[in-house]
């Protein structure tokens, strides 16, 4: 138990060693950091060489880091509690069965235009979408009708985007279809400004636009209002009907049976019956009865003006005002009548595409000027000898092609029989 000789007690500083200072890492409560204990060291194993002695084992090995503190549970844990066991993971569920397709419609939707598009291209019903009415599809390559749509200002898509061919637009009754209509003709004539839509898909907005202002919109609606009245009035009942259609019929004949035989054979030829059989008046007479039993009533003398209600042919829409356009007829000095009988608007005069609707026109002051003789037709309308009377000139040899159909040489031989002068002046 005594240390070696030379060699201080334990805790006691070597000689030469101010007192007061560790000496070996952990031999005094605080002790001195890292550095300065080498430097003890190192005085130490310098002053034990002096010496000629050894230095302890302590002073020769290099000073050891603080091994690191264990932490301290502060709670200790009254029972031990097992982890807990994870919850079995249910298996995916299996994806739901295939909804069963709709059943399919009669047409869908027309693809809707670009949204950036300012004026989108007219909205044609194409060939292969069927019509929403009827169903059925276009019997060539052309459009057979138009799609409900409208591109409005603020850039909003208007209509059900459903197609409506031209049949079913001008056979369909308003109580199922609506007043709003229009024509091939008249949807070609408006070029990148046509757009049409159901009654029921407008807003007021949308009416007022189509018609060009409420107090227009007001007049086509209470047209339209008469047209129906007038056609509900205009079906009597069936026993009415026959008595209207013989009292026509007597008086026909009645005026018949007092003519000459002159007058007989004017009334024959007004008709198209052909009389070069007929030798005495009784057969004349005979001829003539049978063509009265048939014949039409006879139109009023003067102009044909388009009744208030009356529908236009072109845009179907109904006339709201008197003089509101013509009807397709001539009634010649010797009682013959000639003309499809079709009314049409002054609009759809002005502004109906030349390809189809042809070059006679008129206005409604210059109708209005002749009185009594006005008159006008179609050009696929006219007869021998109308343009002449119509214009006051020759007929050209291209409106005399374009009305028969003829070729070249037909032509040619017309002018061979019967000189004509053309003229390119022509009213339109």
């Amino acid at each position: 138990g005594m240390p070696p000789p030379g060699m201080p007690p334990p805790g006691m500083p070597p000689p030469g060693m101010p007192a007061g200072l560790p000496w070996l890492r952990g031999t005094a409560p605080g002790a001195a950091p890292d550095n300065m204990q080498e430097q003890v060291l190192q005085q130490m194993r310098a002053m034990y060489a002096q010496m000629g002695m050894q230095a302890p084992e302590a002073a020769q090995r290099p000073p050891q880091p603080a091994a690191p503190m264990a932490p301290i549970a502060l709670v200790a844990p009254t029972a031990s509690v097992a982890p807990m066991a994870p919850e079995p993971r249910s298996p995916d569920p299996a994806p739901p069965a295939a909804a069963a397709a709709p059943p399919a419609m009669p047409q869908a939707p027309a693809p809707e235009p670009a949204a950036g598009s300012a004026s989108p291209a007219p909205a044609w019903l194409p060939p292969d979408l069927a019509c929403a009415l009827c169903g059925r599809s276009g019997p060539s390559a052309a459009p057979h009708g138009v799609i409900c749509r409208r591109r409005r200002k603020n850039g909003a898509l208007g209509g059900c985007g459903q197609g409506v061919c031209w049949h079913c637009m001008q056979t369909a009754p308003r109580s199922m279809f609506g007043m709003v209509r229009t024509t091939k003709d008249e949807f070609e004539s408006l070029e990148d400004k046509a757009w049409w839509m159901h009654e029921r898909c407008m807003e007021p907005a949308d009416l007022r636009a189509y018609y060009g202002g409420e107090k227009e919109l007001a007049m086509a609606r209470a047209a339209a209002d008469a047209a129906d009245a007038g056609a509900v009035a205009a079906s009597p009942s069936e026993g009415k009907s026959k008595a209207q259609k013989l009292d026509h019929v007597e008086a026909a004949k009645e005026k018949v049976r007092a003519m000459s035989v002159k007058q007989l054979k004017q009334y024959l030829e007004r008709h198209g019956t052909s009389h070069a059989e007929c030798v005495e008046k009784a057969e004349l007479l005979a001829k003539a009865l049978e063509v009265a039993a048939v014949a039409p009533p006879d139109l009023p003398p003067g102009p044909a003006w388009m009744p208030v209600g009356a529908i236009c042919r072109l845009c179907t829409k109904p006339n709201a005002k008197e003089h509101g356009g013509v009807i397709c007829r001539r009634k010649r000095p010797d009682g013959s009548v000639s003309g499809c009988g079709e009314a049409v608007c002054w609009r759809c005069m002005k502004r109906a595409p030349r390809e189809s609707f042809g070059q006679v026109r008129t206005t409604k002051e210059e109708f209005a000027s002749l009185e009594e003789d006005a008159w006008w037709k179609h050009e696929h309308c006219f007869t021998d000898g109308d343009y002449k009377d119509y214009f006051g000139e020759s007929e050209p040899e291209d409106f005399w092609k374009r009305r028969t159909g003829a070729k070249e040489e037909d032509w040619e031989a017309l002018e061979t029989q019967t000189p004509r002068v053309s003229s390119i002046m022509q009213r339109c």
